[in-house]
């Protein structure tokens, strides 16, 4: 590193760039120092100056003696992992046997481990050095390996191939298959296991991981008891009322479609609501709302049960909130500018894609600043809060103008969720009005189970499920979910 003159510490001051400098009067603050010193390598790198006044910055100097040097030394050795530090000592113009120490700290590699001093890690909040929270630094540890740490790795030793639903299974093989992702011949393969492998979520003795139940998991709550994902639309611009709401417990493939008909319900279209994937869009676009929730899901960390991701729909704008954070040293634009694939749960990420529903390039992030663009959307902005990483896409024009004081439609969209379109009306021609009916409710209401169903229109539970036996029978309804947490809806 190139020697320092006082002329370049007055300009380091001079920037007053508080979070990747600290200055101490004396080396009698050595602990306090080297504390912010560790902070800077668990963060963004920075200075420490000794011999500088805290508040005016005034350049004062200290005495070095041999015993100044080796209590340097000696702190530099409690850093763990080891790092080879640098202390340069400079000479004060005007005062005679007094320097300035200064020691700089490179700021983390990618995935890297944290840093801890006299064993205890510390990081910068703004320009304050703080203890390290836990998760953190769990976090952190488990990134720097995570192969060793993978949470999507680890084996499920309680999950039998019996809890594998194979109706996502196979959908996703479908999907594998179409995108040309996967090889036609798993089609062909009759065990659940053989059906498993292209997806890569088995342990080496052919066991389940987490990741596999989490993906295709009949009722993956049975093991992770945040599988899920919370939806909510809120009336107005703030959380103080809601409008709906909803809990997710499902696998991924299943909380990806939840999250998709959730925004059908409460995003309204453009045109007509029953052609999901047609021109007619939503508020956001359907494109950009699939990348969001991709991201959401393939992404977000696992080791916390306390930490779920959620989807909140307000009347100006949608918001995605992810547990995690995007890899150390790494910002949303760097991968808007150039695009590249950092998964955090890799086999997760990997199956998404080999089932048809994400791409590999790690386009996500500039696609939707693409998409938006076209819709004539703001940019989506993204937001950090501990332990969490926030998308936020805003609206052209807000949703309140179609929705009435209850939560219900003024009538302008009355076209749109009615339920029985002319296109479907043939279908149900043979079917009596009631069972329309039943119908008609489960088109407005995706999601709803039976009961809900019931107290919407003031039927009894078996009334409705005679109903949707029929509708059923017709192929116009199917179920979603698990059986205890899902709903039904129309086909």
């Amino acid at each position: 590193m190139k020697e320092l003159t006082i002329y370049d510490i007055e300009t380091i001051i001079r920037r007053d760039e508080s979070r990747i400098l600290e200055v101490k009067k004396t080396t009698g603050e050595l602990n306090a120092g080297m504390q912010s010193g560790c902070a800077f390598l668990n963060t963004e790198g920075g200075w420490l100056f000794f011999g500088i006044h805290p508040t005016t910055l005034k350049i004062l100097g200290q005495d070095v003696a041999d015993q100044t040097r080796q209590d340097i030394a000696k702190e530099m050795r409690k850093f763990s992992p080891a790092i080879d530090l640098y202390a340069q000592y400079i000479d004060v113009p005007g005062r005679p046997n007094q320097k300035v120490i200064a020691i700089w700290f490179p700021a983390p590699a990618v995935m890297a481990a944290p840093y801890t001093y006299d064993n205890r890690p510390y990081y910068k909040v703004e320009n304050t050095t703080s203890v390290m929270p836990r998760e953190m630094f769990d976090e952190r540890i488990r990134l720097s390996d995570p192969k060793k740490f993978s949470w999507e790795l680890t084996p499920c030793p309680r999950a039998t191939l019996d809890d594998i639903d194979n109706k996502t299974l196979t959908s996703a093989i479908n999907g594998g298959i179409n995108t040309g992702r996967i090889p036609v011949e798993a089609a062909e393969a009759t065990t659940t296991l053989d059906r498993l492998r292209p997806f890569n979520v088995l342990t080496p003795e052919d066991g389940l991981t987490n990741g596999a139940i989490a993906l295709f998991g009949k009722d993956p709550l049975r093991f992770f008891s945040h599988c899920r994902v919370r939806l909510a639309r809120f009336e107005g611009i703030i959380m103080d009322k809601f409008r709906d709401q909803a809990v997710i417990e499902a696998n991924l493939f299943q909380q990806l479609q939840a999250i998709e008909d959730f925004c059908r319900k409460h995003m309204f279209l453009s045109g007509n609501q029953d052609d999901f994937d047609s021109k007619n869009e939503l508020t956001v676009p359907v494109k950009v709302i699939r990348e969001a929730s991709l991201n959401l899901l393939a992404h977000r960390t696992w080791w916390s049960e306390a930490m779920t991701p959620s989807v909140a729909i307000f009347d100006d704008r949608i918001e995605f909130m992810n547990p995690g954070a995007f890899p150390i040293g790494t910002t949303p634009d760097e991968f808007r500018r150039r695009p590249h694939s950092l998964p955090i749960n890799e086999k997760i990420a990997g199956a998404l894609f080999k089932g048809g529903k994400a791409e590999g390039w790690g386009r996500g992030i500039l696609n939707m600043f693409t998409y938006c663009k076209e819709a004539g959307l703001p940019e989506p902005e993204y937001d950090f809060v501990t332990h969490f990483v926030c998308l936020t896409i805003r609206f052209n024009k807000p949703l309140t103008p179609y929705l009435t004081s209850e939560g219900g439609n003024d009538g302008r969209n009355e076209g749109l969720n009615e339920g029985v379109n002319e296109g479907v009306n043939g279908a149900l021609s043979d079917l009596s009005p009631t069972v329309r009916a039943t119908y008609s409710l489960i088109k407005k209401y995706p999601g709803l189970n039976t009961p809900q169903l019931a107290s919407k229109c003031g039927k009894g539970d078996s009334t409705i499920e005679r109903h949707i036996a029929i509708l059923r029978k017709k192929d116009l309804v199917e179920h979603r979910g698990p059986d205890r947490t899902g709903g039904y809806y129309a086909k």
